[in-house]
Parts: C-alpha cells; sequence; structure tokens
C-alpha cells in the first residue's frame, strides 16, 4: 500500500473520529459542510477522494486547522511495513 492511499484510509478514520467526538451522524456533517449526504458517503466509504477544499472546510466545521486534521490522520497511519518499523 503507498504512503497516499494509507493516508486517504487514516484521513477516513479521523473524519469518522471527529464525528463521534461530537456525536455526528453523516446527515449533521453534510449539512454542515452543505454538500449531498451521498457526496459524503462516497468519501468516508473511501469510494472518492475529499478535494482539498472540502478538507479545509471539513477542519474548519469541526474546530481545527486543515493542519491538525491531517496530523491527527498521519498520526493514525499504519506503517509502511511493520516489521521494518518495530526494528527501527
Amino acid at each position: 500500500m503507498t504512503y497516499e492511499e494509507r493516508l486517504a484510509a487514516a484521513i477516513i478514520v479521523q473524519l469518522r473520529v471527529e464525528m463521534a467526538a461530537r456525536d455526528w451522524n453523516q446527515q449533521v456533517l453534510s449539512e454542515r459542510l452543505n454538500i449531498f449526504p451521498a457526496t459524503l458517503n462516497r468519501y468516508l466509504k473511501g469510494h472518492r477522494q475529499v478535494p482539498m477544499v472540502t478538507f479545509i472546510q471539513m477542519a474548519r466545521v469541526f474546530g481545527m486547522k486543515a493542519a491538525e486534521l491531517l496530523g491527527a490522520a498521519e498520526d493514525r497511519m499504519e506503517p509502511a511495513n511493520p516489521e521494518t518499523a518495530a526494528a527501527g
């Protein structure tokens, strides 16, 4: 799995964590972002990547900076090779 693929997966997890922390469902978040619920669902299922402008808007809706949201997602990433990471 490439870095980009791992990061995309981690972003999805982080978005779900942020939603859960606020007790928001997809309907609430889609309304706050002013996007169709089906569009948000495609992002959260990994069928489409979140456009940068939407990612920034998501961070703002969560009361975060985009860099904070991205950093939290990066912290969740699986190592590229767990055996190498454990040895390092």
